[in-house]
């Protein structure tokens, strides 16, 4: 009920503010008086600039303490007001009573309305897949021999982030079924599934399970982790007995066509030692090396790579996830099998659990690419702590570590502005690829 209630707030401010400024515009101009064009602009902008604070203030009121709310107050303001006082100026003051320098503005004034419409009705839908190829040493031995048995040795991992929606309609499943059209190995689910009130869940809950057990018909490994707007309890409701798995400071592994790999999921607002423990078994040593169960743990219980079933640390591995040399794992088994380690977490942050002890690909979300991305300056805003241009989205590299950050499928909802302009939403297609040499593809 509250983000209704915003909404019309938000209209009915961008009204008064717009009337406001340009009704004391034309007044000005009328007068005359020797006050020039850029006075006039200057005061209306003004008189809009604090109208803004103020009823950006009063929206606190319905929401409480909310930057979003504050956000959203000035883009209906930016996108109706403003045009608005532009349009009651151009039919206010004529001829000589409007200088060009006021009539240019309020030309310009008027763009910002299909402005407005693009960045709320279009470019939120316009879906676009992001494909990237990552090539890995680690998968050098393995791509060459299925190279030579006619095998293509790329390994296709799916990213569907920040879905972030009420519920599951034909857009969210639209984007699902783009996403297997791909045919991926994997799919990951970065965290953000969902967005709406725990009253509702047992009602809504039913739409998201249909949509996991669609991708899992077709894709044996299915990962999700938690994220901002869901939880670790919620989303293993969701996925129930399909098969999906939600991985909350735990690692998985697996094979695909011969590679092995190995993933592990942190949760956000987590456990932070667990989420430490983890990454330093994601980079230790392989199941089936000495005894290492697939779950990561040894038979005794104890993880194979030195960290215990309970997280505590054991033989060889310290706690920034380095060996007992300094030196991290190299990712092969007894054998010598290359293999490759994956960490997706939610926010790219989580590239810092990996810092000092490299895997082959960070996978996140969260940022949406900063959901507005302004031409030379890229995204104003971002909720992250990695570089804004790693955060805008893409494959970079950092730290040592590839790090792809989708820039998601759905919108911040909520209190926010539900648009994007800029960064259109995307689903993720990653493959991975034998090198000789590694590095990005």
């Amino acid at each position: 009920m509250r983000p209704v209630l915003l909404n019309y707030y938000c209209v009915a401010a961008a009204v008064l503010v717009g009337a406001v400024a340009g009704g004391l515009a034309v007044r000005w101009l009328r007068a005359g008086g020797g006050v020039g064009g850029w006075r006039v602009v200057g005061r209306a902008a003004g008189v809009g600039f604090v109208g803004t604070a103020v009823l950006g203030a009063g929206g606190l009121l319905i929401t409480g303490v909310d930057g979003f709310t504050l956000i959203h107050v000035a883009y209906v303001v930016g996108t109706v007001g403003v045009p608005l006082a532009g349009g009651i100026v151009l039919v206010g003051a004529r001829g000589r009573a409007r200088p060009r320098v006021v009539t240019a503005v309020c030309v310009l004034a008027l763009a910002a309305v299909p402005v407005g419409v693009y960045a709320t009705y279009v470019e939120p839908f316009w879906l676009k897949v992001d494909r990237v190829e990552l090539a890995l040493l680690a998968m050098g031995a393995v791509g060459a021999a299925g190279a030579a048995d006619g095998v293509d040795g790329r390994i296709r991992i799916g990213v569907l982030a920040d879905l972030q929606t009420t519920g599951v309609g034909d857009y969210e499943r639209d984007a699902v079924e783009r996403l297997l059209g791909f045919g991926p190995d994997v799919v990951v689910l970065p965290g953000d599934l969902y967005q709406f009130d725990a009253a509702v869940f047992a009602e809504r809950a039913p739409g998201f399970a249909r949509l996991i057990e669609r991708i899992v018909g077709e894709v044996p490994h299915v990962y999700l982790v938690s994220g901002n707007t869901d939880t670790v309890a919620g989303l293993r409701r969701i996925v129930g007995e399909s098969g999906a798995r939600v991985l909350d400071n735990e690692i998985d592994t697996f094979e695909v066509r011969g590679v092995p790999v190995r993933v592990g999921g942190t949760t956000l607002f987590g456990d932070e030692v667990a989420a430490r423990r983890m990454a330093a078994a994601l980079v230790g040593g392989w199941p089936g090396a000495d005894g290492v169960r697939g779950d990561g743990l040894t038979e005794d219980g104890t993880g194979g790579d030195g960290v215990t079933g309970n997280g505590a640390g054991g033989d060889g591995v310290t706690g920034d996830g380095l060996e007992a040399d300094g030196v991290a794992g190299d990712g092969r088994d007894g054998g010598g099998q290359a293999g490759v380690r994956i960490l997706i977490g939610h926010k790219p942050d989580a590239i810092e659990l990996v810092r000092a002890t490299p895997v082959d690909l960070v996978i996140a979300g969260h940022t949406h690419g900063g959901q507005v991305s302004l031409p030379l300056l890229g995204p104003p805003l971002t909720l992250t702590n990695v570089p804004r241009h790693i955060a805008a989205g893409g494959l970079h590299e950092l730290h040592g570590t590839p790090i792809y950050v989708s820039t998601g499928v759905g919108r911040e909802r909520g209190n926010a502005p539900q648009l994007r302009l800029g960064v259109r939403p995307s689903i993720g297609i990653i493959d991975l690829v034998p090198s000789g040499g590694g590095g990005l593809g």
